[in-house]
């Protein structure tokens, strides 16, 4: 079992910056020796997992993989609906959007709609992995996902992407706890610089959050007067995209989302 778990790890290498790996890279990334790399992708190839082109030799997603990802589609119908929901929400606040669904203890991009209404705007990288002490997102399901996500701040360290980055345990779990008060989480440059990210959870029927949902934008843009409009926009999406996932808010949940000092633009890096 574990080799064919270590196998399958080596699909996490992909990306929509990565759609190609060769042999290689594959060592370099997973920090094996060439030759176990190798029999892992030849049992990956052997499934249709993954495939490798004739000419470069390299290796992409394999069919196999493609109609995974189309029955979890037919699976869960939620994906659809909340893509139609967050076109209109782009629509009305004229910002990218981004719905992150839990797996296991990675934070997976699902979902991306970018707005056309800016030629600056943020892009989204639609199989991004976010980190889930940089993000909005990440915050937000620090506080409203599985205790086990919080537990497990002290065991691992966190990685510093910019001057904002939260990386103290302490300190990243008393904000956790200011926005399990507030209901929605920001983040300012904290994961890329110019960024601002506001995030609200996605509930599942235990009442626990199975992914989020986030508004991104340019730190041009996130002015204090836009906060009021955002806000409407994430509550209305979290409300919504819970009940498309067959989810339930919990009782505490705020009905409507307010400014705190937390949530504000001003950005103080950790000290």
């Amino acid at each position: 079992m574990g080799t064919a778990l270590n196998a399958l790890k080596m699909l996490n290498y992909f990306s929509n910056a990565r759609p190609e790996i060769g042999l290689s890279q594959f060592a370099r990334l997973s920090g094996l020796n060439k030759a176990t790399a190798l029999r892992h992708l030849r049992a990956l190839e052997e499934y249709g997992l993954i495939e490798q082109n004739p000419m470069t030799k390299s290796y992409a997603v394999g069919p196999a993989a493609l109609r995974l990802a189309a029955l979890r589609q037919i699976a869960r119908p939620g994906i659809e609906s909340a893509r139609q929901r967050m076109q209109v929400a782009m629509q009305d606040v004229g910002e990218s959007l981004h719905l992150s669904l839990l797996e296991k203890e990675r934070l997976q991009t699902a979902l991306v709609v970018e707005t056309n209404r800016h030629s600056v705007r943020v892009s989204l990288d639609p199989s991004e992995i976010l980190p889930i002490n940089a993000t909005a997102s990440g915050l937000c399901m620090l506080s409203f996902g599985p205790s086990f996500l919080l537990d497990r701040l002290d065991q691992n360290e966190q990685v510093r992407y910019t001057d904002a980055t939260l990386t103290d345990p302490t300190k990243i779990k008393e904000r956790v706890a200011a926005i399990g008060q507030a209901g929605w989480a920001n983040s300012s440059g904290s994961y890329e610089d110019g960024v601002y990210g506001y995030a609200a959870p996605i509930f599942g029927i235990d009442q626990v959050a199975l992914g989020t949902i986030a508004i991104a934008v340019p730190e041009g843009r996130a002015g204090d007067d836009r906060l009021p409009e955002i806000l409407t926009a994430l509550h209305a999406l979290s409300t919504d995209l819970t009940a498309s996932f067959g989810g339930q808010l919990p009782d505490t949940f705020p009905t409507e989302f307010h400014p705190w000092a937390g949530g504000r633009k001003t950005r103080r890096p950790e000290k």
